[in-house]
């Protein structure tokens, strides 16, 4: 058994003399995938109906979670070796994310109120989306990137995140109004997957991601204002005092609300490439040179 064991380990050290690592030079990596939005970040609903069918906005949505839905994510990376085997890696990423991507608008009829305290219905439509772009350094290791064929690979990224959200809505052809909120936040993703490598200059990669957005940087906004045609509000994420007049019929008076704590996190599975953007061409065969006389041979 201990000479098998030898024998293994000696056919490895020659193989990692004589191999190259999947991509020695540095290489971009372009992703898309699904995102599955995690703890106060998802929201089953952001509507809800009175008695009589009235729709309205939900006083849960910014209060106690964000709304999130099933969304998409676009990603690239640069990864830059550090060793001549690209086992260990310095990454630089970008991404975005796009939530409640496969959630249809929601419609129905909602209340309007008029100076006189009476109350009209009117035909309305709500839509809402959840954001986030992102910056990330990291670092990767990917411990059989030498068997230039099939390795697997783990990271862990620092993110700068932007979070934005905004809540539309429309009840009629020349009446809309929206509600924008935006936050800066700092926080890390933890990534592992597969590589294949197809040729010498691109690859298969496939993963899971879990990102977790908003661990620095939480912010208490005090009595700060979400309301129709606001395109500054904050995300309070750490149990901030709101006014707002979002959830009652248009043209109602506004209230206060409390904000609970946020955890803004979710989970990511992508299918992508490697491409590397430095592979050095094929060198042609030039045939060498020949003086221009020919050669002759004299016999006397």
């Amino acid at each position: 058994m201990k000479k098998i064991i030898l024998s293994c380990f000696i056919l490895m050290l020659l193989s990692i003399n004589n191999a190259y690592s999947q991509f020695d030079k540095p290489v971009l990596t372009v992703t898309i995938g699904l995102s599955n939005p995690n703890d106060e970040l998802r929201g089953d609903s952001y509507v809800s109906y009175d008695t009589l069918g009235n729709i309205f906005i939900d006083s849960s949505l910014f209060a106690t979670h964000l709304g999130g839905q099933l969304g998409f994510q676009m990603a690239g990376a640069v990864k830059i070796n550090f060793d001549k085997y690209s086992i260990t890696r310095g990454v630089l990423s970008m991404s975005y994310n796009n939530f409640n991507t496969f959630q249809s608008r929601q419609s129905g009829t909602t209340l309007v109120k008029f100076i006189n305290n009476t109350y009209q219905q009117r035909p309305v439509e709500y839509n809402y989306d959840f954001n986030n772009f992102a910056v990330g350094l990291g670092l990767e290791v990917a411990p059989t990137s030498f068997t230039n064929i099939v390795s697997p690979f783990f990271n862990a990224n620092f993110n700068f995140n932007f979070l934005s959200a905004q809540l539309t809505r429309v009840t009629g052809i020349n009446d809309s109004n929206n509600v924008e909120l935006s936050s800066f936040r700092m926080g890390v993703n933890f990534n592992a997957g597969i590589e294949v490598k197809v040729n010498s200059n691109i690859g298969i990669v496939a993963g899971l991601k879990y990102d977790m957005a908003n661990l620095i940087y939480k912010e208490t906004k005090r009595d700060g204002f979400i309301e129709w045609g606001s395109s500054s509000a904050s995300i309070n994420d750490a149990e901030g005092r709101y006014i707002t007049n979002i959830y009652y019929p248009i043209g109602e008076a506004y209230n206060y609300y409390q904000s609970k704590e946020k955890k803004i996190n979710w989970g990511t599975a992508y299918i992508g490439v490697n491409v590397n953007l430095f592979s050095d061409a094929p060198k042609k065969k030039t045939p060498p040179k020949t003086s221009g006389f020919k050669k002759y041979n004299y016999y006397f």
